[in-house]
């Protein structure tokens, strides 16, 4: 309660200083779609317009049946509310916490930007590492009710420190690089540290239209886990149809004390994006995904694939995003041991959901 009072008190401190602005005769402040917008006409009558303050709402419940057991259960998955916005236009700034991952509270988004000139830009805090998609980590992104083996078994998507990107080539087919330094603890956990994590990608394309991109990235966490990730990744997306497949390896440098060596993971997933003419629903997108996950692949296969079909029915609604998802996941196992990343009996069974996500 602390954290959230502290969270919202962080707010409050941006809105005020927005609303004593206000009275700024070169500028005015509305509220439209984007958030609170400021506009400033200059001497020279050009005009800027920045979205200083953006509120954010991800909602995301669910209810799962266990059809190998028939147990069953109800649950927030997600609960995440922030803001973001720009300060000036080469300083922004986004702050976000998770009221309920899964009935805990966390502190996920904490950063500020700096954009010294066009293309380039520098983040400091708590956010994304350049490891993953946010279509494989983000619940506002996914397109099934649960995350692919590579954006939930891997390493956690979000780390504390700085990471600097540049646009390469921004017309045309864009190119860009990114790379941080982090201090390879995951979220919410500052430590000292002689053995700091840090990785990069480069991207060709953009989430509209053709993408890929190849990346790496290495952390120490302990003298039993040194690992080096490293991974590629293509998608294609169009108002027809979205398709993303993914390759992504784990290598553990001291590969001893029962943490195994070399974990590798694959995912194809797509969806038809169907319109529909009506009050009620925008469009049904019946999706697929295949997964899979194993220990030294090459030589001893994978030791679990996945099938997954649903479809989401995305509602009609003009100033947010609200959809309901049922899924069905079928599993495959093999006799290779799992253990250290499946800790529950049931995290492999078959399982029917139904989802309900709203984004703000």
């Amino acid at each position: 309660m602390k954290k959230f009072k502290a969270f919202f008190g962080v707010m409050l401190l941006l809105v005020l200083p927005a609303v004593m602005l206000a009275k700024d005769s070169q500028s005015s402040y509305k509220f439209t779609k984007k958030g609170l917008v400021k506009t400033t006409i200059y001497s020279d009558s050009t005009v800027q317009q920045l979205t200083v303050l953006k509120p954010i709402l991800i909602f995301k419940g669910k209810y799962e049946l266990d059809t190998e057991c028939g147990d069953s259960q109800f649950a927030i998955k997600n609960a995440r509310v922030g803001v973001q916005g720009d300060v000036t236009s080469k300083i922004s700034y986004k702050f976000m916490v998770d009221l309920s991952d899964n009935g805990s509270f966390k502190v996920l988004d904490l950063y500020a930007t700096f954009k010294p000139v066009k293309g380039l830009k520098f983040t400091f805090g708590q956010g994304g590492i350049p490891l993953f998609n946010s279509y494989t980590v983000s619940p506002n992104s996914t397109d099934f009710v649960n995350r692919p083996f590579i954006g939930k078994y891997f390493n956690s998507s979000r780390d504390i420190g700085l990471t600097a990107s540049y646009t390469i080539k921004q017309k045309g087919f864009p190119i860009a690089i990114e790379a941080g330094v982090f201090n390879g603890d995951g979220i919410n956990n500052p430590k000292f540290t002689n053995s700091p994590a840090f990785g990069g990608r480069i991207l060709f394309g953009s989430m509209q239209g053709f993408r890929v991109t190849a990346k790496a990235y290495k952390t120490a966490i302990n003298e039993n886990e040194d690992y080096l990730m490293w991974g590629a990744d293509l998608r294609y997306d169009n108002s027809l149809f979205r398709f993303e497949t993914e390759f992504m390896n784990k290598y553990n440098y001291s590969d001893f004390g029962g943490y195994p060596g070399n974990l590798s993971s694959a995912y194809a997933q797509g969806l038809v994006k169907v319109p529909v003419n009506s009050n009620t629903f925008k469009r049904i997108e019946p999706a697929l995904r295949w997964d899979a996950m194993g220990y030294d692949i090459f030589d001893r296969g994978f030791g679990v694939n996945r099938a997954t079909v649903g479809v989401n029915f995305v509602l009609n609604t003009n100033n947010f995003t609200s959809l309901f998802r049922v899924n069905y996941e079928h599993y495959f196992r093999s006799s290779m041991d799992m253990s250290k990343l499946f800790k529950s009996e049931t995290a492999s069974d078959n399982k029917l959901s139904l989802e309900f996500l709203l984004v703000f």
